[in-house]
């Protein structure tokens, strides 16, 4: 009986295990593009009574719609899901001069993704989409994926994903293609100069998922959050917040 009832769990119990498992934590990254820092971001995962709640946020020199130039820019993406690992709406917020942004949506009936208009969203009116569930955001889906399954390299599988560049539901499958360590900063000082530095290092044991949206290529830790990642000419490092951060608003 115990056999039949580890092999055989439903959809919504192994969503449900992956909820226990996760641990609340906000990593902190150094935000490149074409090998130079253009700002800094930060991913936070914490739990209520009720839901779970996952928040990215950059704020950095971003290239402007449509120019050669760049402009400073603040993302926000807020999602808030149930205790069972379900997504139930989210919040994108994209300030800047140029054609500022935002997002909100929701699901409905576990299948509908309903996403309102809003005063910055180009035009665009309501919208629904149908989707195959569970649906998970870009950041989320690499955490169900590694918490829902084995570790081994070559495992595959297909996810819905929000990809919200069109706006659109896409059924991508993830990969694991290698597996590695990273050494990474988990703690800064201020030097002589007035600079925050390293201060400690620790290992992190990563794999590289490839298939997600936008050709983004991810080395994930044990439970899915980002150690590094790339995609075109912009790539992310985890890092210690003052290095992060401070160090970028100095600049």
């Amino acid at each position: 009986m115990m056999m039949r009832r580890n092999a055989n769990r439903s959809e919504a119990q192994q969503l449900a295990e992956v909820a226990l498992r996760l641990q609340p934590a906000t990593f902190y990254y150094i935000i490149e593009r074409d090998g130079e820092q253009i700002g800094a971001g930060s991913s936070a995962l914490d739990t209520t009574a009720n839901t779970l709640v996952s928040e990215e946020y950059f704020v950095g020199d971003y290239p402007a719609p449509g120019t050669n130039s760049v402009e400073r820019t603040s993302a926000r993406w807020q999602t808030r899901l149930t205790r069972g690992f379900r997504l139930a709406d989210l919040t994108i917020d994209i300030a800047r001069q140029a054609r500022p942004f935002s997002i909100n949506a929701s699901v409905e009936e576990d299948t509908v993704l309903f996403i309102a208009g809003t005063k910055t969203t180009g035009g665009r009116p309501p919208a629904r989409y149908t989707f195959i569930p569970p649906l998970f955001t870009p950041s989320l889906a690499p955490i169900a994926f590694m918490l829902g399954g084995s570790r081994d390299i070559g495992r595959k599988q297909i996810m819905s994903v929000f990809d919200p560049t069109t706006r659109t539901v896409i059924r991508p499958e993830l990969t694991i293609r290698a597996e590695s360590l990273f050494t990474v900063v988990d703690s800064a000082a201020m030097d002589r100069s007035g600079t925050w530095s390293v201060a400690h290092r620790d290992t992190v044991r990563a794999w590289r998922i490839e298939g997600a949206p936008q050709g983004l290529t991810a080395w994930v830790d044990a439970e899915g959050r980002v150690v590094a990642a790339n995609a075109g000419s912009l790539s992310a490092i985890r890092t210690a917040f003052e290095i992060a951060f401070k160090n970028s608003k100095a600049r």
